[in-house]
């Protein structure tokens, strides 16, 4: 008996023995100075497919000439740190040093290390420094707050807020070539089902608060799907059909890197930049990377109004800026309030200004109604938006508008690169309706003001 028990430990200890060494070998550390290794860690990001976010910070002059890229808000109160060094390289990180960063976070999502992992963090640290700078910068001291505000409402962790760093690269109007909109990068459809509204006049999408909180709930709904965060933030990227097949085809694996394979290629790379984002946003001085600091920005207040307004009005009865009024009121997409007294909507002033504008109330909608709003400021049809995807209401029932209205649509003709103004429209609404700039058609055209006519004929291109 003795012998018996004797021989199973031995064949017990064997087998572990065995297993162990299996483990070992398949989780057999990479020998970094073989030329393969260095190859992968010094390749050029070009095989990694990047959300669109990504690829526009590739080149920052373009980026710099592409309308609405920044904010007022950001061009006013944010701005480099004078007293502060930035090198244009950052030292090479050792995997080991990456690690033990990550595993120092404070994070209730997981935050492994690996290749994919690494390449991201690189991108980060060596070949997206100024767009890390600035991202820095502008979240710390507007967007981050608003973000871990609305995640601690809904119970979720607040490195979640890192999610906008890929999805718009922090940017309010980031419009993507897919038509996904604003911060979070909603698609129209998914924003709707979401509760925001999207039509002519109004895109949700921009709004700070409500796409963020419609952020929160679309993940929080992901995660109660997969039981785990980072499926969730998958699904936020490529949507849970695309996790389902991949899961299915996996065998019926339920981890992100089990399933990593069988993933969209650019979902491969989102949930690494999510990490690596999570990582340079904590580690930036590490890497001797300079936030742009912010000034105090002036203190807003929202006011309802209960009749249709533009932006052009307000600016020039009160002495606001036109962009400080669309900074603080992204959502209205045509620099037009479409209130109603059957509908009252939100308006986002400088504190100091809200009491003006009501005093002067009257007098800021007469002020050029007919020429600047459709209708006669009056709601009789919905017309359709040249650039991004139109819904109206119809009934309760939503449908896409009809470019083909009948009569007058307020959109104006165009043929080519020439556009025809129609009434209402101003330079700002026809340089966002065909992706351009005002300072690009005002040179196009040698135009030496904003001023432009009814059945004036513009290049746009």
């Amino acid at each position: 008996m003795k012998r018996l028990i004797t021989l199973i430990t031995i064949i017990s200890v064997c087998c572990f023995a065995v297993m162990g060494q299996s483990r070992r070998k398949k989780h057999k550390k990479i020998d970094k100075n073989t030329p393969e290794y260095q190859a992968m860690v010094n390749a050029s990001d070009d095989d990694m497919v990047f959300p669109e976010s990504i690829e526009l910070d590739t080149d920052e002059e373009e980026l710099a000439n592409k309308p609405f890229s920044y904010s007022w808000l950001e061009r006013m109160f944010i701005h480099a740190d004078s007293t502060c060094v930035s090198d244009s390289v950052s030292e090479q990180v050792s995997d080991s040093l990456y690690m033990m960063r990550l595993a120092a976070l404070p994070t209730v999502i997981e935050m492994p290390f690996n290749d994919p992992i690494r390449k991201c963090l690189d991108l980060y640290v060596h070949r997206r420094r100024s767009a890390v700078e600035r991202m820095v910068g502008i979240g710390f001291n507007h967007y981050f707050p608003v973000f871990e505000e609305a995640l601690q409402r809904h119970g979720m962790p607040s490195e979640l807020k890192y999610l906008a760093c890929i999805e718009s690269a922090l940017k309010q109007n980031a419009y993507s070539r897919a038509k996904a909109a604003g911060l979070w990068q909603f698609m129209p459809g998914t924003g709707m089902i979401l509760g925001l509204e999207v039509n002519s006049f109004v895109d949700e999408r921009y709004d700070l608060y409500k796409s963020t909180d419609a952020a929160c709930r679309y993940l929080k709904q992901l995660y109660k799907l997969y039981d785990d965060w980072a499926l969730a933030i998958a699904a936020y990227n490529c949507g849970p059909g695309n996790i389902n097949k991949a899961i299915a085809r996996s065998g019926g694996r339920h981890t992100f890197w089990e399933i990593y394979n069988f993933l969209p290629s650019e979902t491969r790379t989102y949930v690494p930049l999510f990490i690596a984002a999570t990582y340079i946003m904590n580690y930036h001085c590490e890497h001797n990377l300079c936030a742009t600091i912010g000034e105090i920005p002036p203190q807003c207040d929202t006011i309802m109004i209960n009749s249709m307004v533009h932006f052009d009005q307000i600016a020039n009865v009160i002495g606001v800026p036109i962009e400080a009024i669309e900074s603080m009121n992204p959502q209205y997409v045509l620099d037009i309030i479409p209130a109603s007294p059957e509908k009252a909507m939100s308006l986002t002033l400088p504190a100091e200004k809200t009491v003006e504008f009501i005093e002067l109330q009257d007098s800021i909608m007469a002020y050029k109604a007919d020429s600047l709003l459709p209708h006669n400021g009056e709601l009789k049809e919905i017309f359709v938006r040249g650039k991004r995807n139109s819904y109206v209401m119809n009934g309760g029932n939503r449908s896409i508008g009809n470019s083909k209205t009948k009569g007058n649509t307020g959109k104006g003709s165009a043929s080519g690169d020439v556009h025809v103004v129609q009434k209402g429209q101003t330079l700002s609404y026809i340089a966002r309706r065909y992706g351009t700039t005002v300072q690009k058609i005002k040179k196009l055209n040698n135009l030496r003001s904003d001023n432009i006519s009814i059945g004036q004929r513009l290049r746009v291109r």
